[in-house]
């Protein structure tokens, strides 16, 4: 996922438990980052949850103003249990700028879900 050490932080949540902020260098997708719950940890609390997803916009927001000049040009996107692609609770966080990048975002996203639908793609996700 990450390309070196400087792309990676260990943060830890308030119960003591660590989450990892990971940079994710992709060609398709760029200002791409993510903030992971390890599996070997379970799935975290609700506690821990909120805490994810307050850390993830306050990086997002941070990431976004050095970025692009805009603290409010990021999406935060979370996909529940059944709809992850990978096994273990994470928030992805995607730098935006403008219009496009959006609209090219959601084109990525749609062709890396046909491919899972498909069976093209690694898909961890219950079938329901």
């Amino acid at each position: 996922m990450a390309n070196s050490k400087e792309d990676e932080k260990q943060i830890v949540l308030s119960s003591g438990k660590a989450c990892r902020f990971l940079r994710i260098r992709r060609n398709l997708i760029p200002g791409y980052y993510l903030l992971a719950f390890p599996k070997s940890q379970g799935e975290p609390c609700l506690a821990e949850v909120t805490e994810m997803v307050t850390l993830g916009i306050e990086y997002a927001k941070t990431l976004s103003k050095d970025a692009v000049g805009d603290p409010e040009a990021y999406t935060l996107l979370y996909s529940g249990y059944s709809a992850r692609r990978e096994k273990g609770w994470h928030i992805h966080i995607i730098l935006l700028g403008n219009r496009w990048r959006k609209a090219w975002l959601y084109l990525v996203l749609a062709g890396k879900n046909v491919l899972q639908a498909i069976g093209m793609r690694k898909d961890d996700a219950p079938r329901t």
